[in-house]
């Protein structure tokens, strides 16, 4: 069901709204009323919900809540819980009504928050389900299962920051939970995966919390073609952090910056104290980033040297230099990968990566293992099987390898460039079990698609001079 926002509605009753508002502190009895009424034509509508309750806390006051409304709220939130799931299920409508009657004598009643949010789920109506669960942390606030109930319902309303903001306020509570820090991370990665569709939304500005910071992240998402620029924008941004060190979205606008002034060190060094921080420690966008730019850095210093050897091929120093870089960019590349595979264990793709690099390292056995997982990613399932065969060649077990192949070969249909690894593969394991004809065979199927791939013509002619 598409939501309902305040600026919706008629203009008159956002004027109304607009006027209660104002009177929150001065006639809050007065600020309830008025959304009641509102509420009770929109109930989808969350923002005159939380007006509505700000004005109810305001009203009855402090004593209220403590004192005489305390005892009545623990006798109706166990009356309310007995019929809870019945009345949700056959009437949410009713049973949400049934929740405002006792929050309007005790806004904080534990009870009735929970039959709003079961009831306002049952509607979906996401947004008030997070709001109810949100009022229950503040009413209890150490109980850990409240914080992933609000978490999973911002989840499920694809309201990613607020999931976050949650999880890091919960995360000050619980430092270090895995069940915190799990949803932080599921939060940040679909955060990630839904911004490249803002702009489809149509309500590009709503989605953050001001017009300035729309500005700011337009800005900081542009190409930033001056250094001085980038490195100006870089030290405000060090100040902003300085000054809010738990604000991962400066970081990341820092580490850009970095980026276009070309300092991977520095980006580097940012993304990992952006990983110290609450959120950042779940954040598996950040993980990967860190890990992308540190294998980049490797990769453009390794450039370097190799530029610098050409010019001066005989220089011992160069050579060892570049020998070493290579070897650390190799154990440091392993090392990350192997970090992956046991963090995401169902993550087939990082399993095949490390699957690959074991098998070059002439780790067979472990490599073996990788990629025997890793078929279960239909995207390198068939790239993982030519690699598990290389692997079973190695170990000279050649029957395990032809039939590796035979069933790697009949899933592809078309004469693609991977069917003819595929097939080449299997005929250097077919001749190594002595089977020469069926080799050949296979030969001759890439030699008709392309008879230029790697030495098969060679091959062919070689058996057909032994024929003569």
């Amino acid at each position: 069901m598409p939501k309902l926002l305040l600026k919706d509605l008629d203009p008159r009753v956002q004027k109304q709204v607009a006027a209660a508002e104002q009177s929150l502190r001065t006639n809050p009895q007065y600020a309830a009323e008025i959304a009641q009424g509102v509420l009770s034509r929109h109930p989808e509508c969350v923002e005159l919900r939380r007006l509505l309750r700000k004005g109810q806390k305001l009203a009855l006051g402090a004593s209220a809540a403590k004192g005489f409304g305390k005892l009545l709220g623990s006798v109706t939130s166990f009356a309310g819980l007995m019929g809870t799931s019945k009345l949700v299920e056959s009437d949410p409508m009713k049973a949400i009504e049934a929740a405002e009657k006792t929050l309007a004598k005790k806004p904080t009643d534990i009870g009735a928050n929970k039959m709003l949010a079961a009831a306002a789920e049952k509607l979906g109506w996401y947004d008030t389900a997070a709001f109810a669960w949100e009022e229950i942390t503040h009413s209890d606030p150490k109980n850990l299962s409240n914080y992933l109930s609000v978490g999973t319902t911002y989840m499920k309303d694809h309201d990613y920051d607020s999931a976050l903001r949650i999880m890091d306020n919960a995360l000050k509570l619980f430092p270090g939970n895995g069940d915190l820090q799990e949803m932080a991370r599921r939060a940040s990665v679909a955060k990630t995966m839904n911004q490249g569709k803002w702009d489809e939304d149509g309500d590009y500005k709503n989605k953050l919390r001001s017009q300035e910071d729309a500005i700011k992240l337009q800005k900081s998402d542009r190409v930033v073609q001056d250094a001085d620029e980038a490195a100006a924008a870089a030290a405000a941004l060090e100040t902003r952090i300085a000054a809010d060190p738990e604000n991962v979205d400066l970081y990341r606008e820092a580490v850009k910056n970095y980026q276009a002034m070309g300092d991977l060190d520095k980006a580097i060094d940012t993304l990992k104290r952006a990983r110290q921080t609450n959120i950042g420690r779940a954040d598996a966008a950040l993980e990967k980033q860190e890990n992308d730019l540190s294998l980049a850095n490797m990769a453009k210093k390794l450039k370097e040297i190799e530029d610098q050897l050409a010019q001066d091929p005989d220089n011992a120093e160069l050579r060892t230099r570049y020998e070493t870089a290579k070897e650390e960019e190799r154990v440091f590349r392993l090392q990350v990968f192997q970090t992956l595979v046991e963090k995401y264990p169902n993550d087939y793709g990082y399993r095949y990566e490390l699957g690959v690099m074991l098998l070059e390292a002439g780790r067979n056995d472990d490599a073996i293992h990788q990629l025997q997982v890793a078929q279960r990613n239909p995207k390198n399932r068939h790239a993982a099987m030519l690699n598990l065969a290389r692997a079973f060649i190695n170990g000279n077990k050649y029957d395990m390898a032809a039939e590796q192949l035979q069933t790697a070969k009949g899933e592809i249909q078309v004469m693609s460039d991977v069917k003819k690894e595929i097939m080449y593969e299997l005929g250097i394991a077919l001749e190594k079990l002595g089977r020469e004809k069926e080799a050949i065979d296979e030969y001759k199927v890439i030699y008709m698609s392309d008879s230029g791939y790697k030495d098969v013509s060679q091959k062919i002619n070689e058996f057909y001079e032994k024929k003569r």
